[in-house]
């Protein structure tokens, strides 16, 4: 009876590794997958980041629940809206001046870009890492303190957020 017990128990173990081994390669090639999804909306500049945690004037985190709280990159225009993002309530949209997109030799992807517009001008950093669409995002404006906030990053036919009509 023990020997049974035992030889059902070793061929158990392996299913279950195995099993495990299968989960682990899954989850890698899906967030692979959203990677490359979001460096080609990167890439085709068309894409939106609602940001789902930020960071308080005290530097303290928190989350997010506000779809009109966003960073877009739509028909040759950076779109900055929300208190979180740029400090002020408009839906300010911005020339890019620069855009500089490097990947480095992990494969996470960096962006930074100079933005100006009436309301604001300001340096944005995006740090993708490889393996996810998940960015860290400062924005620098030339006057005020520093942004910073985090999300997803997707394309902008696919997110969902909420733009304004009070565009400046």
């Amino acid at each position: 009876m023990k020997k049974v017990l035992l030889a059902v128990f070793l061929l158990i173990l392996p299913i279950a590794f195995i099993s495990a081994q299968n989960k682990k390669a899954e989850k890698e090639a899906e967030g692979i997958a959203k990677f490359e999804k979001a460096k080609a909306a990167i890439e085709a500049k068309e894409f939106v980041v609602v940001p789902d945690t930020y960071e308080k004037s005290d530097g303290s985190p928190e989350n997010n629940t506000d779809e009109a709280n966003f960073l877009s990159f739509e028909d040759g225009s950076i779109f900055l809206q929300g208190m979180i993002i740029c400090g002020n309530s408009f839906t300010n949209k911005t020339a890019v001046n620069s855009f500089d997109q490097k990947l480095d030799k992990k494969g996470n992807l960096s962006i930074t870009m100079q933005v100006s517009g009436s309301a604001i001008t300001a340096r944005i950093e995006i740090q993708m890492r490889k393996g996810g669409n998940y960015a860290d995002i400062i924005v620098t404006p030339t006057k005020g303190a520093a942004r910073k906030f985090s999300g997803e990053i997707v394309p902008k036919s696919e997110a969902k957020y909420y733009k304004r009509p009070n565009v400046v």
